[in-house]
């Protein structure tokens, strides 16, 4: 069991669990809760990831007791599609935030920086002598150009450490690998809002990979980067809200 999770909100609200993406933490939320914790449960789970997609999955399951809005951003909506495709009595709507969707998508992992984070001695070398700023120059590419990278980022992916970034990469591709993100959600007759950010430089935006299926609606933010959660924080809660089936307004009065 690898998964914490810190819980707000309203019991007696519909649940929503929130899932962070590679080399993050709950933490990665902290602009949405907010837009949330009146009209939603929160689950924020913590997931140490350093096992395959569908492991984090089960350990996301093993937290639930009810059918819940299960939120995930960039690897994060892997393991949401995962733990739908394992319990689908546990989803009633995904929400995926920038996700992967196939291996050829993730641009930034076959670039030569993460390449040689792969490689032992070398990868190691690289992440122990990183500077400060070096470390928030490698995480410019998860925001819009311009926008200012959190210190928290920073924090999380050091406190992950290196190992765990490449296990937890590994895993993105040997998913994606078995099948694509379209082919599974194919395969899932759940209600699915896919998020995509126009200024994404992690991920390439999909062309119509998507389009045949009913059940999935897709939206791209102007102006946002790889992690809509931070650089979009109100429209993405008003999506999830909407999603719940709870005015936000109604939410507010309780």
């Amino acid at each position: 069991m690898s998964a914490g999770a810190v819980l707000t909100g309203n019991p007696g609200l519909p649940t929503v669990v929130l899932v962070h993406g590679l080399a993050g933490s709950h933490h990665a939320w902290d602009r949405v809760v907010p837009k949330l914790e009146y009209v939603t449960r929160i689950v924020a789970v913590e997931l140490d990831s350093s096992g395959s997609i569908g492991d984090d999955a089960g350990d996301v399951a093993a937290l639930l007791d009810t059918r819940t809005v299960v939120v995930g951003h960039s690897r994060g909506g892997l393991v949401a599609t995962a733990l739908a495709e394992r319990r689908p009595d546990l989803v009633c709507a995904l929400v995926l935030l920038c996700p992967p969707w196939s291996r050829a998508a993730r641009l930034t992992a076959r670039g030569p920086v993460e390449r040689a984070l792969a490689m032992p001695g070398v990868g190691e070398l690289m992440w122990a002598l990183a500077s400060g700023e070096q470390q928030r120059t490698a995480q410019r590419s998860a925001f819009a150009p311009g926008a200012t990278v959190p210190d928290q980022f920073i924090t999380d992916a050091r406190t992950r450490g290196r190992r765990n970034f490449v296990r937890s990469s590994r895993a993105i591709d040997s998913y994606l690998g078995a099948r694509p993100l379209a082919d599974r959600l194919r395969n899932l007759p759940i209600p699915t809002e896919l998020v995509f950010g126009h200024l994404d430089a992690r991920l390439a935006l999909p062309t119509d990979e998507f389009a045949d299926l009913g059940h999935v609606r897709t939206t791209v933010l102007t102006g946002t980067g790889h992690t809509p959660q931070w650089e979009a924080p109100d429209e993405v809660g008003d999506l999830i809200t909407r999603i719940t089936g709870i005015p936000r307004s109604e939410g507010e009065s309780r």
